[in-house]
C-alpha cells in the first residue's frame, strides 16, 4: 500500500473522530442545558431554607443554616463572570450598612474558585459575608445556577421570594433599606433621647 495512501486515510480517521467527538460534545451540552431548563427558576415561597453547612471564604469554622433562624436574611448569589454582577456587588455595598442595623442577615455566594471569589469581594464588607457551598447545595438553594440571584428568607428560615436581583421584590427591598436614617441620624436620635432637655414623650 503506498504511503501517501495510507497518510490521506489516517488523515480521514483522525478527522472523523475529531468532528464525532466535537458533535458529542455540542449534543452533550444541548442535553444539559435542556436538563436546566426543566428546572425550577426559583424556589417557591414557603419553602423551608434547605439545611447545609458552608465555610467561610475567608477562613474560619464552618456555618450552618439553621444559625440563620431568628434572623430575616438574604442569600446572594454572584459570579465574576457576569457582567450584571458588578453592579449588583456595588449596590450590595451601599446597601450594607443598611442591611446591618435592620437586622437582616447576609450571605454571599460567588460561582468561582476560592482565590478568584477572595479577588472578586476584596476591599468590600461584603467579604466577611461571603460563604463557599458544594455545587449540590448550591444547586438546591438557586436551581439554575443563575446571577446575580437572590433569596430572602424569613425568621423562620422560609424562603419568601427568589429571583434575579433587581426585580420587583429586590426593588422593594432596595427602597426600604435606602429609606432607614444612615448612622448618623440614628446616633444624633438616640442622643436625643439621653439628652436632659429632650422634649418628654
Amino acid at each position: 500500500m503506498a504511503p501517501t495512501f495510507v497518510l490521506v486515510v489516517l488523515a480521514l480517521l483522525t478527522a472523523s473522530v475529531a468532528l464525532n467527538l466535537l458533535l458529542t460534545l455540542r449534543l452533550a451540552a444541548i442535553v444539559a442545558a435542556r436538563e436546566r431548563e426543566r428546572l425550577p427558576a426559583t424556589l417557591p415561597p414557603g419553602t423551608p431554607l434547605p439545611a447545609f453547612s458552608a465555610r467561610p471564604l475567608s477562613g474560619g469554622a464552618a456555618v450552618a443554616s439553621g444559625s440563620l433562624r431568628g434572623t430575616p436574611a438574604v442569600l446572594v448569589f454572584l459570579s465574576p463572570g457576569c457582567a450584571a454582577c458588578s453592579a449588583r456587588r456595588e449596590e450590595l455595598v451601599r446597601l450594607h450598612p443598611a442591611m446591618r442595623r435592620a437586622g437582616v442577615g447576609l450571605w454571599v455566594f460567588v460561582n468561582a474558585r476560592p482565590a478568584r471569589a477572595r479577588d472578586y469581594l476584596r476591599d468590600t464588607p461584603l467579604l466577611p459575608h461571603a460563604l463557599r457551598i458544594d455545587e449540590a447545595v448550591a444547586q438546591r438553594l438557586n436551581p439554575r445556577n443563575a446571577a446575580p440571584f437572590y433569596l430572602f428568607v424569613d425568621a423562620d428560615g422560609a424562603v419568601i421570594a427568589s429571583d434575579f436581583i433587581g426585580d420587583a421584590d429586590w426593588a422593594s427591598f432596595r427602597a426600604q433599606m435606602e429609606a432607614r436614617p444612615d448612622e448618623t441620624a440614628d446616633e444624633a436620635a438616640a442622643a436625643g433621647a439621653r439628652s436632659p432637655d429632650a422634649d418628654p414623650v
